[in-house]
């Protein structure tokens, strides 16, 4: 018997966060290898675990839930790290709230996740993850 598809596979759910120091760059670079890792290979279309768990009946154990909430802190403050950074390095348009859009790219991230397990292709996640990006970028930071 073959893994389980409860397992992550390679992990792209917590062990290659956003560079924090790397701004819009960075975010970008996580969702490209995101969309890497759950669209093609071995390990296509089986989702993340924490997103799988976050989807299913264990979600209800206090325990896992303890988890589940860990990892989402965790991701949603990378995320917010690296937007903190990207404001300071011009990289974002006037009035983004890095607090607001970390929240954004932690559910796109799980998202993308839940998407990709379900058939989604690379190409209709990447245009999602371009448009939320480039929706917090400054014009200027792309030229």
């Amino acid at each position: 018997m073959g893994p389980s598809p409860w397992s992550s596979g390679p992990s792209r759910c917590s062990s290659a966060w956003p560079r924090t120091s790397g701004g819009l760059p960075a975010v970008s670079e996580f969702f490209a290898g995101l969309n890497e890792a759950r669209c093609s290979g071995e390990y296509a279309r089986w989702g993340c675990m924490v997103s799988n768990a976050h989807a299913g009946a264990e979600n209800g154990d206090p325990e896992v839930r303890a988890v589940l909430d860990q990892h989402h802190q965790e991701l949603r403050d990378a995320m917010y790290a690296a937007l903190v950074t990207a404001g300071r390095q011009g990289q974002l348009s006037s009035g983004v709230d890095p607090g607001a859009s970390a929240d954004l790219l932690a559910l796109l991230a799980y998202g993308v996740n839940l998407r990709s397990r379900a058939g989604a292709d690379a190409t209709t996640l990447r245009k999602t993850v371009s448009a939320a990006l480039n929706s917090m970028g400054s014009p200027a930071a792309s030229t």
